[in-house]
């Protein structure tokens, strides 16, 4: 006679399975691996990154190149130190890709080298690789470079294509003789003034004064719409950091309260980093919480710093530390909204376990 208990498909694979050490996190329910989704965000993202040359100059090329380098390098060299085989899983390229996509155009060869290095090494690596960091490692690398280079990091180009920009001290000086036309859409806005429709049109494309990777909303609104489409993110953060920019954005208006205009709210969104921002890094798996109302309140948060950065604080940004400093919160947000265990305790909205 059979056993059907030790003979059945589910007792062999936990017999195979229950020494093994559970993975970090994603996990996802479908055939999907790491390097499948990170392939993904890649593709997402080379639009933006072959436009900045063009808007900016045959130099970001080199950029890029040198963060992938220093990337391969320093996964290598941890991977060796550590007696680890080396694990090609295209996270290292993704946040190569997103470092250097947040540096001025004028950057030197060392802010990607120094700032990648200490992204995947300390922000990934130190805890644990892909999956244990609990910052996004390409904001935590641009933090160490503000922290470094705070002047150099702020230095603002234009673009002037085809494949060529306008020098910082050209626009400082534009900016200096009239504020709209050398200052970017949100120093414009910060001002008191109103964009008008080619300034949001030029912002909108990426003709626009900013950083590397972050000017053009249209391609990264593009290629944030193809990962949701292959289910790699949800909009729904996103969409919550948007709505939270917008609203916000129209109750503080220049001359009172609830006097923004609709240039202002548009502006506000596709303008600076938000949109590279919200799509890209606010959507990482490890570092945000773990359930659909933690996310949420993960995007309002975002949201709200943001808006404080921009209209009470000293830059015209906000969005990465927005999101870093949510990332600290992600370990309490989960704590306390973290999903029920089955049979514990009783029935509560959304299956939440409020306070444990």
């Amino acid at each position: 006679m059979p056993d059907y208990y030790k003979d059945s498909d589910s007792e062999r694979l936990f017999q195979q399975r229950k020494n093994q050490e559970t993975p970090p996190s994603p996990h996802i329910r479908s055939n999907d691996e790491t390097v499948k989704i990170m392939g993904c965000v890649v593709l997402a993202l080379l639009p933006a990154v072959l436009f900045s040359g063009y808007l900016f100059g045959l130099k970001v090329y080199g950029l890029f190149f040198i963060a992938l380098a220093t990337a391969f390098a320093a996964d290598g060299i941890w991977s060796y130190l550590i007696k680890r085989p080396f694990r090609f899983d295209l996270s290292i390229v993704v946040t190569a890709l997103l470092l250097t996509m947040n540096l001025p155009p004028t950057a030197p060869w060392y802010f990607p080298v120094i700032g990648v290095a200490f992204a995947v090494i300390i922000v990934k690596e130190f805890f644990g690789g892909i999956g244990y960091n609990f910052l996004n490692p390409a904001l935590g690398g641009r933090a160490l470079l503000i922290g470094l280079f705070y002047n150099q990091m702020f230095l603002i180009s234009w673009p002037d294509p085809p494949f060529g920009s306008i020098a910082p001290d050209v626009v400082s000086q534009a900016t200096a003789n009239d504020v709209v036309s050398g200052a970017t859409p949100l120093a414009v806005m910060k001002a008191g003034d109103t964009l008008s429709g080619s300034d949001l049109l030029d912002a909108f494309l990426g003709f626009t004064g900013g950083r590397i990777g972050e000017t053009s909303a249209l391609l990264l609104l593009l290629g944030g719409i193809f990962l949701v489409y292959k289910k790699i993110i949800s909009p729904r953060i996103p969409l919550i950091i948007f709505a939270t920019i917008g609203l916000f954005a129209f109750i503080l208006g220049p001359e009172g309260l609830f006097t923004g205009s609709w240039q202002t709210v548009i502006g506000h969104i596709i303008s600076g980093g938000a949109m590279l921002g919200a799509i890209y890094m606010a959507t990482d798996y490890s570092s945000t919480p773990g359930t659909k109302a933690g996310e949420n309140l993960f995007a309002l948060g975002v949201g709200l710093l943001v808006v404080l950065f921009r209209f009470f604080g000293f830059t015209n940004e906000g969005m990465s530390y927005a999101i870093l400093i949510m990332n600290c919160f992600t370990p309490l947000i989960d704590r306390f909204l973290r999903l029920r265990i089955l049979g514990e305790g009783k029935k509560t909205p959304f299956n939440l376990k409020i306070m444990s």
